[in-house]
């Protein structure tokens, strides 16, 4: 069978040698761009997933911060903000200290 394989190699015109080696050369070639393109894609992905990742925690922050804001300046908590730590009172109120 090996002797059939070299004899059909043999029987072969060199246009016909340099189109199969070129062939093979294209494949491989291929082959190598295929691969090398996947791994840019996994590595892209996992670039696009982090950076989702980071998205949502910065909008649960953003979040955070919008209900503190709101909260702080809502009446009752600037009320009591202001009795607790600047000592102010209502105009009909009489402030006792505990002596």
């Amino acid at each position: 069978m090996a002797n059939k394989v070299t004899t059909k190699v043999k029987e072969l015109s060199k246009r016909d040698k340099i189109i199969a080696v070129s062939a093979i050369v294209f494949v491989l070639l291929a082959l190598i761009a295929l691969i090398y393109n996947i791994t840019v894609l996994a590595r892209t992905n996992a670039q696009v997933r982090a950076l989702e990742q980071q998205s949502y925690e910065i909008a649960r922050q953003i979040q955070e911060a919008e209900d503190l804001f709101n909260f702080r300046n809502s009446p009752e908590f600037i009320e009591d903000f202001a009795r607790r730590y600047l000592e102010m009172h209502g105009g009909s109120e009489s402030v006792f200290i505990a002596r």
